[in-house]
C-alpha cells in the first residue's frame, strides 16, 4: 500500500501488505542506503510498519547508477570498462585472449553495438573509454530495460520508469494494450482485471536474488525481518553458485540456516527467467523444521532418467516432500524397486538416508525406540547374510530380498511377517523385531525396510554410476 503524507518530514509512505509492495520496499532500502538517501524505516499505519521517504529522492539517474552497482560485470559495457582499465594499469600489454573478451563485450547487446562502432585493438582504449563515459546513462537503460535477468524478467520492458499504469507494469500482472482484448482470454472483460501500479515497483528486481530461479522471501512481519531475511537468502544463494544443486533446493537449504525463520509459515515469491509469471510457494514452518533435520542432501544427489523429458531427481523430490508435508514412503518404494532392477549400488546410500529421514518427520511419539529397532533389524539382516553366505546360499538372499520389498510396497504386512518367519526359521536366527510389526506392520513399516535394505551381499561400487 502506498500512501501519500502531508505536513512531515517525507512525503510518501510505502507498507507491505503484499509481496509487491514488500519487494518494492526492500528495493528501494537498497536503493536508498547506496546514495546515503535519508528515510524511515518504522513508520506506522493500521498496524503494518512500512518505510518513509520523499519522492523526489526516486531518479532515473541515480536509478540507473544503482542498477550498475547492483549487477556490476552483469552489464557488459561495466566489465569491458573494467578490463580496459585493468589492461591501462598493467602498462597496455594484452593478449589475443584479453582483446578477444573486451570485443565479445562490447558487443554484448543490441545498444553498445550501435554506440562502440571501433573494434578493440589492443591500443585504442582510449578511444572507446569516452565513448562509453559519455553514453553511460542510454547503455545502463537499455540494458537494464532488455536483459532477462534484469528489468524484462520481471516487468514490461516498454514500461520502465513510467509513473502509474492502468494495469501494473509486472510480468504476469499486465496487459499488452497492442493485443485484441479478446485474444487474453475466453469471455474476458477488459473492465474486471485490477493490478494496482506504482512507479515503486521499478526496484523489485532488486529484491530478488541474482539466480536463473530467483526468490524473495516475503517475511514482512517488520521492516528489519523482511531486509534481514532478503540480506541473508542473497548471501547464501551467491555462496551456493558453485554448488551443484539446483537454486529450489539452495533456497529451502538457505531458508532452513536463517535464525527465527522457522517459527513462521512464509510466502515464497519465484520468478524463473523462461517463465512471464511469478510463482507463490507457502512454506510451512514445520517444514521448515523438518529440512533441519535433513541429511547432508550431497548424499542424496542421484538423478535417474525414467523417460524421454523425465528425470527422478531424489534432491528435489525429497524437497518437494518437505514442503508439502508429504511421506517418503512412495519415493523410497520407487527407489527400492528401481535398485532391485538397475542394480545401482550408490542407492543402498540414498536409501538408507531416506529411511531414517522418514522416522524424523513422522510424528510418532517415541523416535528413538523406532530407530533402535531399527538399527537391530539392520544388525539382525547383516547376520543373516553372513549366516546364508557362509552356507553358499547367496541366491536365497537375493530371493527373500525381493519378496520382502515386493510385499512392503504393496503395503501388504501380513505378507511381510509370513516372509521374515520362513527367513528366520531358514537362517535359524530369531528375530526380536518382529514382534513390532506384528502388533502395527503399517506403523513399523520402517523396521521392515530397514531389515530388507540391509538385507543384501553385494560390493561396494563407486558413486560414479549412481547418475545413469
Amino acid at each position: 500500500m502506498k500512501k501519500k503524507l502531508e505536513n512531515q518530514v517525507y512525503d510518501t509512505a510505502l507498507f507491505p501488505t503484499e509481496w509487491r509492495f514488500s519487494a518494492a520496499i526492500v528495493g528501494l532500502i537498497r536503493y536508498f542506503e547506496y546514495h546515503h538517501i535519508s528515510y524511515q524505516k518504522d513508520c506506522k499505519w493500521e498496524g503494518w510498519e512500512g518505510i518513509a521517504y520523499n519522492e523526489k529522492d526516486l531518479t532515473e539517474a541515480r536509478f540507473l547508477e544503482f542498477a550498475e552497482s547492483w549487477y556490476g560485470a552483469s552489464f557488459p559495457h561495466k566489465k569491458a570498462e573494467q578490463l580496459l582499465k585493468q589492461g591501462c594499469s598493467r602498462g597496455n600489454t594484452w593478449t589475443e585472449e584479453q582483446i578477444k573478451e573486451i570485443n565479445d563485450s562490447l558487443k554484448g547487446n543490441t545498444i553498445l553495438k550501435k554506440i562502440v562502432k571501433v573494434k578493440f585493438d589492443g591500443s585504442n582504449q582510449e578511444e572507446i573509454l569516452p565513448v562509453l563515459e559519455e553514453n553511460r546513462e542510454t547503455i545502463m537503460k537499455e540494458t537494464f530495460r532488455n536483459k532477462p535477468n534484469m528489468y524484462a524478467g520481471f516487468a514490461n520492458s516498454n514500461l520502465l520508469f513510467t509513473e502509474e499504469n492502468p494495469n501494473c507494469r509486472l510480468l504476469g500482472y499486465n496487459v499488452d494494450k497492442g493485443r485484441k482484448t479478446r485474444s487474453l482470454s475466453y469471455g474476458f472483460h477488459k473492465d474486471a482485471f485490477q493490478a494496482t501500479d506504482i512507479r515503486e515497483f521499478d526496484w523489485i528486481p532488486f529484491a530478488f536474488c541474482d539466480t536463473y530461479e530467483s526468490f524473495f522471501v516475503n517475511n514482512n512481519l517488520d521492516i528489519h525481518t523482511l531486509c534481514h531475511t532478503a540480506d541473508n537468502l542473497k548471501e547464501i544463494m551467491e555462496q551456493s553458485r558453485e554448488h551443484r544443486e539446483s537454486d529450489r533446493t539452495v533456497l529451502l537449504k538457505s531458508m532452513a540456516k536463517i535464525e527465527g525463520l522457522v517459527e513462521f509459515d512464509v510466502e515464497v515469491i519465484s520468478k524463473r527467467r523462461d517463465r512471464e509469471y511469478f510463482e507463490s510457494l507457502y512454506i510451512r514452518k514445520e517444514a521448515l523444521k523438518a529440512m533441519k533435520k535433513l541429511p547432508d542432501l550431497a548424499l542424496l544427489d542421484f538423478r535417474y532418467k525414467l523417460g524421454e523429458g523425465y528425470w527422478l531427481n531424489v534432491q528435489e523430490e525429497v524437497l518437494d516432500c518437505c514442503i508439502n508435508q508429504m511421506s517418503l514412503d512412495s519415493l523410497i518404494e520407487q527407489l527400492l524397486k528401481l535398485k532391485e532392477r538397475e542394480q545401482i549400488g550408490y542407492l543402498q546410500v540414498v536409501i538408507g538416508q531416506l529411511i531414517y529421514l522418514s522416522v524424523e518427520w513422522s510424528e510418532q511419539m517415541d523416535k528413538e525406540l523406532k530407530k533402535r529397532t531399527m538399527r537391530s533389524a539392520e544388525n539382525y539382516a547383516r547376520e543373516t547374510v553372513r549366516v546364508l553366505l557362509d552356507r553358499k546360499k547367496k541366491n536365497k538372499i537375493q530371493s527373500y530380498r525381493q519378496k520382502l520389498i515386493s510385499a512392503i510396497t504393496f503395503h501388504d504386512y501380513d505378507r511381510v511377517n509370513e516372509i521374515l518367519l520362513q527367513l528366520s526359521s531358514y537362517a535359524e536366527i530369531k528375530y526380536p523385531f518382529i514382534y513390532h510389526l506384528l502388533e502395527d506392520g503399517e506403523e513399523n513399516k520402517e523396521v521392515a525396510l530397514a531389515f530388507a535394505h540391509a538385507l543384501e551381499a553385494y560390493e561396494k561400487e563407486s558413486k560414479e554410476e549412481k547418475e545413469a
